[in-house]
């Protein structure tokens, strides 16, 4: 596949909705107990019926991220951009990509963090030891749990991108989204008390723009 530097759609305004208030409790538990409620394959959560019927058919995602760990830095430039792009400045808590860099073990399993901590014969750098990043996205998913599970309808999907994405002017900060998701790429803001996700930037990912070392890809599916 072709990196999609030479395939991204045309840009303009974010697709985040920007229509209605949010709901009121009376109205958000209303709306709730009228949507058809059932149980996944697991038995463990329940979820409220998508619009359209459960078996409604969802557009699919047509882009995607790719991390190439071999290529990154660590400079996190791709947290730093996403939650400038979204919120205006580089809020350590709003971005939507999972970024981390661990040390790996040694032969007999002490890192270099704890390789350094008291009652060690001898200090070791943590340069003695190699590290690997992970970076992981919204896999866009086929059928969305967070959608699914969101008693308010406040994800939908972005017709540019297929990107499934959450209109904040709809969301109540339930969290329900966030316990459906099994990867854990959708959380509620401590800053907006609304859900955040990988939205890929209405087609121009920002953490793709700014990785200095093109570690982080963006790919027409």
């Amino acid at each position: 596949m072709k990196n999609s530097r030479n395939e991204t759609p045309k840009t303009g305004e974010k697709g985040l909705s920007r229509r209605g208030f949010l709901l009121t409790a009376g109205r958000a538990a209303g709306g709730f107990a009228a949507g058809l409620v059932y149980l996944k394959s697991t038995g463990s959560l329940a979820f409220a019926a998508r619009p359209g019927g459960d078996e409604a058919q969802l557009p699919g995602p047509m882009y995607e991220l790719r991390f190439d760990t071999a290529k990154c830095a660590g400079c996190a430039y791709c947290e730093i951009a996403c939650a400038q792009f979204h919120e205006g400045h580089a809020d350590p808590t709003s971005h939507r990509n999972s970024f981390t860099m661990k040390p790996v073990l040694d032969f007999i399993g002490v890192s270099a963090l704890s390789a350094n901590a008291p009652g060690w014969p001898q200090p070791l750098a943590r340069a003695t030891f190699a590290e690997f990043s992970e970076n992981e996205f919204c896999r866009q998913c086929e059928s969305p749990e967070c959608l699914d599970a969101c008693p308010e309808n406040a994800i939908f999907v972005d017709p540019k991108t297929g990107a499934r994405v959450v209109d904040e002017k709809k969301c109540v900060g339930c969290g329900t989204c966030a316990e459906a998701c099994q990867y854990g790429m959708i959380h509620v803001s401590e800053a907006t008390g609304t859900a955040i996700k990988c939205d890929l930037c209405g087609g121009d990912p920002q953490c793709v723009a700014w990785c200095p070392t093109q570690a982080i890809t963006f790919h027409k599916l």
